[in-house]
């Protein structure tokens, strides 16, 4: 033990108390999850001992090298103790060996990093930040999930907050608000309990403030860009980041893919040059919800998948695919000032009407829309915190199999040979035409010729040929479907839409690619919404058919590397679903208030302009009580009432005398030392200094105060004099 070092032990015991209760909480909420009944407790007695052992050896001044290592033998106690107590779990009965697993690990943890914290705490005030963090660390410790709108969480928290009508997000909002003034104390050493309260009341001013302005803001949502269908400002804002990973989803496989920023990356990947497309797979990062899709007709698409299209690719530009205004069936602007119609193309004998009403999380340039999208229009949006944007969508879906399709064929008569072209255009490169008539040279005799038959049958090729991989980009060729088709066959959505659409087309199929999400209904819930994930962006073949209008046509790789999908959350699919629907509860309650919870936001401003005004005539009631009471002096207390009064005259006009060692240097150097200011510094002091007043100098002071006044007005201009009078604060 040193005693000759500087390290100052520097709380109150106030304050001390206050950190110990807060410390505690905190504990409580990191473990809360993790931990379940008396380890609560054990958590909590951790932080008590540990607080009071840092405190003992802070005024032992015992150096703070010895604390750091005695924390760390003593969370490594923590830890092997716990995997000591599991290796002999044949000695103990399972519940028991567990409890004390739990015990070793969780006291031990928060035993060490308590000690160090208050240790460092103790003797450095900049070591007190840690401790802030640790509080504010605790609220983002359990609600982070909320930042990738998984509103569930925790669940039992949420679930009251909706069944009694509350929006989370408010409620979690002002939280966030209270775990920073919480963490306040977290800074304060040795601090007078009033300066303390002023400055907490001054916080809880400010963050009522920061409330206010921010009561409208929504939960923020980094989603990954997939297929490039976000907003332009999302893309300008993204554009740092056009390497990040592209998603899509193989239906059979029900795989994670990887995703891209950029608008035309995928045609890129399918048909040219992209010198952005620098990705890789991002299996490890949980999949954001974009949108809420909210059914009003019972569907059930031919193969399983919903898709929700967005835009298509169908013109051939000499070197990949692009967009096309041929595309007129195709809804690809979102309905911001009023209905939108396509095209009418599509048969509505061989095809259900399917309306739906759509919800986005995040910014779309596209719509998303079930199947072939027909009519778009603006709806009002229930949650606009929730929501970025609501419309519904009346849509055209296939009502039968594909193979009643046989015989017809793709061409129309009445097409012109612009729009003939349009929808065939391919590479340069004879290898597309020779490997389609390969794999339509097995037809049965019978389906030669049918362009249906020989749509499936490239379907099928792709299918069991390809193989679905993350991995194989082809970035670096001149055409990335060519060096896919012709190739190894290793290649995610991109390259088989691709690959499918100029094989279709080199057979005389009018085909192009579609883009948008793909969502497996066997990954779904059981209720009439469907909750669209970020990493289900697709990109998928469709084809033309005289007489039908355009069909779906998607690859399902029969062999890929890629991990099979996670289920959606069922009760967040739900949640969201209701929520959509208005229902501020999220289905949690019937008889839920319609309103979500609002902050009385005048009553609290009115509220706080009464104190206010309150605060300012107590400010002016003291000033005039300081002034006042100097006029009278019959003791040595009241010497002292007249030493203030005659100081606080002169801070009132601007005059700061701590700029001096001394009343008295103040005083000599203001009006001189024989001045009425100077005559009263000294006798007031007398009694501080040993001495003692004589009656004729407690009568003196009075007029000394009076003549000290008009020294302090002489030596102020008018301006300052009144600025003085008004000011309701002064500081002496």
């Amino acid at each position: 033990m040193n005693t000759n070092h500087t390290e100052q032990y520097t709380e109150s015991l106030w304050v001390q108390i206050l950190k110990i209760l807060l410390l505690s909480l905190s504990a409580f909420g990191y473990t809360w999850p993790l931990v379940t009944g008396a380890a609560h407790a054990v958590v909590v007695a951790a932080v008590i001992v540990a607080s009071l052992i840092a405190f003992l050896f802070a005024r032992m001044r015992l150096r703070m090298i010895w604390c750091a290592l005695g924390s760390v033998v003593l969370m490594s106690v923590g830890l092997i103790g716990s995997y000591m107590t599991l290796d002999v779990i044949g000695m103990m009965d399972f519940d028991t060996t567990i409890k004390t697993s739990r015990f070793w690990y969780y006291a031990g943890l928060v035993f060490g990093l308590v000690f160090l914290s208050r240790s460092l705490s103790l003797r450095y005030r900049t070591a007190q930040i840690i401790e802030s963090c640790l509080i504010i660390g605790t609220l983002v410790f359990l609600f982070f999930a909320h930042r990738d709108f998984d509103l569930t969480s925790p669940r039992e928290f949420a679930d009251y907050l909706y069944g009694n009508g509350y929006d989370p997000i408010e409620v979690y909002r002002w939280m966030g608000i209270g775990s920073a003034f919480l963490a306040l104390p977290m800074l304060f050493g040795r601090v007078k309990p009033v300066r303390a309260i002023t400055s907490m009341a001054l916080l809880v001013l400010i963050a009522l403030m920061v409330a206010f302005l921010v009561k409208d803001a929504r939960l923020p949502l980094n989603v990954e860009d997939p297929l490039g269908l976000n907003s332009t400002e999302d893309k300008q804002n993204n554009s740092s980041d056009n390497n990040d990973d592209n998603n899509d989803e193989d239906k059979d496989k029900e795989q994670n893919n990887s995703g891209n920023n950029d608008q035309n990356a995928d045609n890129n990947n399918g048909g040219g040059n992209n010198s952005n497309n620098n990705q890789g797979p991002t299996g490890n990062e949980d999949p954001k919800p974009v949108a809420i899709a909210v059914f009003y007709d019972e569907y059930e698409p031919g193969d399983g998948i919903f898709h929700f299209r967005q835009t298509v690719l169908s013109h051939y530009d000499g070197n990949h695919l692009v967009g096309s205004d041929m595309d007129d069936d195709v809804i690809s602007s979102m309905p911001l000032t009023g209905a939108l119609d396509a095209v009418p193309v599509q048969s509505e004998t061989l095809h259900e009407k399917i309306s739906t009403s759509m919800f986005l999380f995040k910014e779309h340039s596209q719509p998303p829309q079930l199947a072939m999208g027909q009519h778009v229009f603006p709806i009002q949006n229930p949650d606009p915190k929730l929501f970025v944007s609501a419309y519904g969508v009346d849509s055209l879906g296939l009502s039968i199999d594909l193979v009643r399709l046989l015989g017809r064929h793709s061409i129309p008569m009445e097409w012109t040979e612009e729009k003939k072209s349009h929808y065939l255009a391919i590479p340069d490169d004879p290898r597309y035409k020779a490997l389609s008539d390969i794999i339509v040279r097995k037809i049965d005799p019978r389906f030669i010729g049918d362009d249906v038959v020989k749509a499936l049958y490239i379907k099928s090729w792709l299918e069991k040929e390809g193989y679905y991989t993350m991995k194989t980009k082809h970035i670096d060729a001149s055409d990335p479907t060519a060096s896919f088709l012709f190739g190894s066959l290793r290649g995610y959505c991109v390259h088989f839409a691709h690959s499918a659409v100029y094989l279709l087309r080199s057979q005389g199929i009018a085909a192009r690619v579609a883009l948008g999400y793909a969502i497996d209904n066997r990954l779904r819930g059981t209720n009439s919404a469907v909750l669209i994930m970020g990493n289900q962006a697709h990109a998928w073949p469709e084809i033309y058919l005289d007489g039908v209008g355009w069909v779906t046509l998607e690859i399902f790789p029969e062999n890929g590397d890629e991990p099979p999908r996670d289920f959606v959350k069922q009760d967040l699919e739900s949640l969201f679903g209701e929520l959509a629907r208005d229902d501020k509860s999220g289905g949690k309650s019937p008889e839920a208030r319609k309103e979500a919870f609002q902050l009385p936001w005048k009553q609290i401003w009115c509220g706080f302009g009464l104190l206010l005004i309150l605060a300012l005539l107590g400010c002016y009631v003291r000033k005039a009580y300081i002034l006042i009471s100097a006029h009278s002096c019959h003791s040595e207390s009241d010497a002292y009432k007249v030493l203030r009064g005659t100081i606080y005259v002169w801070c009132m006009y601007g005059h700061n005398w701590r700029n001096y060692h001394t009343l008295e240097a103040f005083a000599a150097d203001k009006v001189g030392a024989h001045s009425a200011t100077g005559k009263i510094v000294r006798i007031a002091s007398a009694p501080k200094l040993g001495g003692s007043l004589t009656n004729a100098q407690l009568e003196s002071l009075a007029d000394l105060y009076k003549s000290a006044r008009r020294e302090a007005a002489e030596n102020t201009s008018l301006v300052r004099r009144i600025l003085g009078w008004l000011n309701p604060i002064v500081l002496i």
